[in-house]
């Protein structure tokens, strides 16, 4: 999930916008490929904020943690779909017959923001406490998969049960 160009193999760029309401580029690799852009033609932008990557991978590892702790789960995308579901994040998909049923969706970067994101990552991980793993000490866990995915908590994260007691 860390790649830095898109499936169309078009280069992301990531700019800021300004005071005066424009977007200028957020580091020198930006600026380049925005020096590339033609100018005077019309382009297609995809607005997307940018989310905690740490938090996204501290919650693959978890998926890990749990599937090597259960066999609820043939692998770590049959629980994030569970999960999914669990929390509420699905589409209405009409079958042949007409039918309507519910479908994951998802939490990728373009799906669903940061915002979106971490209420998500916080009731999937009281499914997991409660439904899941009844009885794991979830602050264990997220200890655990901290140290896997050697994550750092965000300066900006103000949320106290996901933050690991003994970080220096």
């Amino acid at each position: 999930m860390s790649k830095t160009t898109s499936k169309s193999s078009n280069p992301w760029i990531y700019a800021l916008k300004n005071e005066d309401g424009h977007l200028v580029p957020y580091a020198s690799y930006d600026r380049e490929k925005f020096e590339e852009l033609p100018v005077n033609k019309l382009l297609r932008v995809n607005i997307v904020q940018q989310r905690n990557a740490p938090r996204h991978r501290l919650y693959r590892v978890i998926l890990r943690l749990v599937v090597q702790n259960t066999d609820l789960f043939v692998s770590e995308d049959s629980l994030h779909k569970t999960l999914l579901v669990g929390c509420g994040v699905v589409e209405p998909i009409m079958t042949v017959t007409g039918e309507i049923i519910m479908v994951p969706s998802s939490t990728a970067y373009d799906a669903m923001t940061e915002e979106t994101f971490k209420p998500f990552f916080d009731k999937a991980m009281s499914i997991i406490e409660t439904n899941i793993l009844p009885g794991v000490d979830i602050d264990e866990l997220l200890k655990e998969a901290r140290k896997q995915a050697n994550y750092k908590e965000p300066a900006n994260d103000n949320d106290d049960r996901h933050k690991d007691e003994d970080a220096a």
